[in-house]
Parts: C-alpha cells; sequence; structure tokens
C-alpha cells in the first residue's frame, strides 16, 4: 500500500485566469494535488486549472466561505491542506521548511503571516492567517465570512516563520467584498456570538469607528469562552479603540485583565508601556517594556504571535530611558 500523500492545495476563485495559472505552476513542486474550487467564473479559470493539472469544481455558492473550505477538506485526500489565493504562493525558498512543518506529529495546523504592502496598517484577524491545516474529516469550518474552526475542535495550532506573498493588485478583491457582505450576514444570524461580534469590531476599527468598535469587541470579551486563537487579539484591539477614545482607566482594566489571561502575548505590554508613557508614568513604562523583551526574547510560547516587533520594542526602550532623570 502506497504511503499517503502529504500536501493538497486549495484554491477558492472567482475570475482569476490571470492568476491562477501561475500559481499553480509554482505551487506544483510542493504540492501533491491541486484542488481549485471556483464560485461561478465567467471567465477561463477553470479551464486553466485542469489544463495546469487542477481538479477543478463549481459547487453552489450559498454565500458561505466556510461551506467551500468545508468542501475543499471533504475533497483533499492528502495529510495536510493549504489554502491560498489565486494570487498568492509560498515561495520555493521556503519549501524545505515546509516539508519540515508537515512532518511534525505535534502540530495540526500552523498560522502563515501574508506578506502584502498595499494592506499596511489594515487590522486583520490571526485566525485569516490559518491557512495549513491537517486533514481530519472532524475538523469543520463555521461562519459565512472569516471561515474559523472552533478552539474546542481544532487544538495544537502553532505558529510559523512562513510567508505568503501576492502578485498584482488585489485580483482576490471580490473575497474581501464578500466577505464584508457575509459579515453582515452572520452578524444577523448570530449577534451574541463572540467571533461575530470581534470581526464585525475589527472592521469597524478598520474605519477608525472606534466608539462602535469597542462596544462590538466589548460584547466579544464577554462572551469571551477561552479561545486562545483570537482572544488575545480582541483585548489587544479593545485597548487600541479605548485608548484612541481616551478612555485610559477602562483600557488600563482590559490590559491587565488580558495580560492575566495571556502572559505571553507581549502587545498587551507594550500598549501598557504606550499607556504609561502618556500619563507622565516613565518608570512603569519602562518596567512594561523590560518585561515584554524577556518575554519576547524567551522562546515562542502560545499563539497567535504578537504582532509589535522587537526592535519596534527595544526603540521605545530607548526613548523611555530619555526621558527618565539622571
Amino acid at each position: 500500500m502506497s504511503e499517503q500523500k502529504l500536501l493538497s492545495l486549495c484554491i477558492i476563485t472567482k475570475n482569476d485566469e490571470v492568476f491562477l495559472p501561475a500559481c499553480i505552476e509554482e505551487m506544483a513542486g510542493i504540492a501533491d494535488e491541486m484542488i481549485v474550487v471556483d464560485l461561478g467564473s465567467n471567465d477561463r479559470t477553470t479551464e486553466l486549472a485542469r489544463d495546469a493539472g487542477a481538479s477543478a469544481y463549481q459547487p453552489e455558492w450559498l454565500d458561505d466561505f466556510s461551506k467551500i473550505k468545508n468542501f475543499c477538506m471533504d475533497r483533499a485526500l492528502c495529510k495536510w491542506v493549504l489554502f491560498l489565493q489565486a494570487n498568492e504562493t509560498i515561495p520555493s525558498e521556503q519549501w524545505r521548511e515546509l516539508k519540515l512543518l508537515l512532518q511534525n506529529p505535534a502540530a495540526e495546523a500552523y498560522l502563515i503571516d501574508v506578506v502584502d504592502p498595499r494592506e499596511d496598517g489594515v487590522v486583520s484577524s490571526p485566525t485569516q492567517h490559518l491557512r495549513l491545516i491537517r486533514n481530519r474529516k472532524d475538523y469543520r469550518f463555521r461562519y459565512r465570512s472569516a471561515a474559523s474552526i472552533p478552539d474546542e475542535v481544532l487544538y495544537s495550532v502553532q505558529p510559523s516563520s512562513l510567508f505568503i506573498t501576492r502578485r498584482g493588485d488585489a485580483a482576490v478583491s471580490w473575497q474581501s467584498e464578500e466577505r464584508n457582505r457575509l459579515l453582515e450576514l452572520d452578524l444577523s444570524e448570530q449577534p451574541k456570538d463572540g467571533y461575530v461580534c470581534y470581526l464585525e469590531g475589527i472592521a469597524l476599527l478598520n474605519e477608525n469607528k472606534y466608539e462602535d468598535s469597542a462596544a462590538f469587541f466589548e460584547l466579544a470579551r464577554r462572551a469571551f469562552g477561552g479561545g486562545y486563537l483570537y482572544t488575545p487579539h480582541l483585548y489587544r484591539c479593545l485597548a487600541v479603540c479605548l485608548m484612541s477614545l481616551g478612555r485610559n482607566k477602562e483600557a488600563t482594566e482590559v490590559l491587565t485583565e488580558g495580560f492575566w489571561l495571556f502572559p505571553f502575548y507581549t502587545d498587551l505590554l507594550v500598549l501598557q508601556a504606550e499607556l504609561s508613557r502618556q500619563l507622565g508614568r516613565p518608570e512603569a513604562a519602562l518596567q512594561y517594556l523590560q518585561t515584554g523583551i524577556a518575554l519576547r526574547k524567551a522562546p515562542t510560547v502560545g499563539v497567535p504571535l504578537p504582532e509589535i516587533d522587537l526592535s519596534v520594542m527595544e526603540e521605545m526602550l530607548t526613548a523611555v530611558r530619555a526621558t527618565l532623570p539622571g
């Protein structure tokens, strides 16, 4: 009996003929199987997919990205499933590391960063970086918009140093537009769901609507059920909103609670340092930064990875020290 192959590449498409062939050609050197699931293209996307050796499907689009991702999982035959968009790739210089990750028996999924300079400053959820998942049939995505597998089902999610690159203009902007529309459906159907409220909070935060954003983040915080993948980021975003609104006492309480729950998520310490600096407490800011830097230099524990780089923390530390007497 032949050994099961390792990697199924799944690409969800719609009118992506410009980018899809290059994606398939580049990833053919690492993927054992390529699956294209098309959501109603009126160009040559599916024809080009088949010509490139991929299995192409056109299921009925039911306004639900989770149904489509589950459709992919149901048809994937390899041990792992990697989700990419048609204008994305994992550069070949990372393939050796990718192969090592696929051999790790302790991991069930990995977070992969997406490098796109056009999205600098845009807030996104760590759940959107969950691209590489072990192929188990009990792993089922939920939610119409930003598909996610509940924490209580998907365990041992690990960070990785892999990154996905994007090419050209936003060829898959249709996905962003659809996700925004479907988030409103999620919200109407599940108005008290913590993850849905968190996603709505992010959407409002990206529009600088801090008051409304904070309200949704607070609803998500109250619905917190122990999730470790997005909840640290939820506390970070809520604190940013409160600080932007000048509600510093509430921000301090949120940051303190968040760090107590997630003591290795150092972004919360950096925000505490910045808040202390603004309030004229440089000694407290210094302590927060020193603690955060020590934690960042220790082995990585838990997910998601903090977004604020160690070099930024060290620059802040230098600036705070310069304000201290003597």
